[in-house]
């Protein structure tokens, strides 16, 4: 198993758009990809929610510009959640692929089994009345 690969270190975050985090070379030849969400707050409000995805770099196109494809989803937190929530999820190499359109949108706690050179952590923070925010952290093990 290759060493952990933070994509987002522990903080507080009030960010309420889509945010990413820094861009993270992965080990050539890793077969699988364990992915963990560690959310340490997330006592806010009802109203309040983080969406986490990890993205997979593809590209750059003429048109288009940079490409991110969506490749881990976790299950959207609450903001009235626990303030110990941590999700995990595996992306395995040897695992068949279903045909599907980038553009196409990845359902909350799927994974695309698919594995590219470059990763970031991509996260939305709703906040419902402006005074929210989580503290969590992003890291994947290659193996």
């Amino acid at each position: 198993m290759g060493n952990a690969v933070v994509l987002a270190e522990s903080a507080r975050r009030t960010t309420t758009t889509g945010t990413a985090g820094e861009t993270k070379d992965i080990l050539a030849d890793a077969q699988a990809l364990v992915c963990v969400l560690d959310v340490t707050d997330a006592d806010t409000d009802a109203g309040d929610t983080l969406d986490v995805k990890i993205q997979m770099y593809l590209g750059s196109g003429v048109e288009s510009g940079e490409q991110w494809l969506d490749i881990c989803d976790f299950t959207q937190i609450l903001g009235n959640g626990a303030d110990a929530i941590t999700r995990v999820q595996k992306i395995a190499l040897a695992q068949t692929e279903a045909a599907f359109e980038t553009g196409s949108a990845l359902a909350a706690g799927s994974v695309r089994h698919l594995l590219g050179a470059q990763l970031r952590a991509y996260w939305t923070i709703v906040d419902a009345d402006s005074d929210g925010g989580f503290n969590f952290s992003v890291v994947v093990v290659p193996s």
